[in-house]
């Protein structure tokens, strides 16, 4: 799965204000330190991808993106690249901050989505700051129109909760996809022409002519 074009991965985006914690939350979904952490807000300045393996959605890519509350002229460049995102954004995460509530910010980025059809889901954050009631889960539902859970990053409570709110509403097909294998019978011949790449190392086969192969 390692070797699956980002193309044909699905595209997990994480959204929300500056220092609500969507660094930490691609860190804990991926069990790796890929993106900065600090308590600095705006930490985040360009988008960091991380591809991994999500069953059983499969083969995945898991976007953090800068603060939607970014200020000044590069916070407006920042913000620029965090909304040109959401054009290959298959599903998107809300990260709604629990000491500062719901926000005309999540409001907004939730507006943006629906407009574009993107599906989305939303994650209270900082549960372990602030005491979250499940009434206040169920409001800040309503109101956004998209499915919520509460968790915290640092105490890992509600982190499958997550992980299932997204197998859930990531649109996935479960069925392999196919190159040629489709446009073949048993028994036929098959002739493939290789380009002579000269890119590619010595005696070595690229990427596309290894999966056609490997699809017949």
């Amino acid at each position: 799965m390692n070797n699956t074009p980002i193309g044909n991965r699905i595209h997990i985006s994480i959204f929300g204000k500056r220092n609500t914690g969507k660094s930490t939350l691609i860190n804990t979904l991926t069990n790796q330190e890929i993106a900065v952490v600090s308590d600095v807000a705006g930490t985040t300045t360009d988008p960091v991808y991380k591809t991994m393996e999500l069953l059983p959605i499969g083969p995945v890519v898991i976007t953090d993106t800068a603060g939607l509350d970014d200020e000044g002229a590069l916070g407006t460049l920042r913000m620029k690249k965090t909304y040109e995102i959401l054009r290959r954004t298959d599903l998107a995460v809300i990260v709604i901050s629990a000491p500062d509530g719901l926000t005309e910010f999540e409001m907004d980025i939730v507006r943006e989505l629906k407009d574009r059809n993107i599906k989305a889901i939303g994650v209270i954050n900082k549960c372990d700051l602030a005491d979250v009631s499940s009434e206040t889960v169920k409001n800040y539902s309503l109101k956004l129109g998209i499915p919520l859970a509460k968790i915290s990053c640092k105490t890992k409570e509600g982190i499958e909760d997550v992980k299932k709110l997204i197998v859930k509403n990531a649109s996935y097909d479960d069925s392999e996809l196919s190159i040629v294998s489709d446009l073949i019978n048993p028994g036929d011949i098959v002739v493939l022409v290789t380009p002579i790449d000269k890119a590619a190392p010595k005696g070595r086969l690229i990427l596309p002519q290894q999966q056609t192969i490997r699809d017949i």
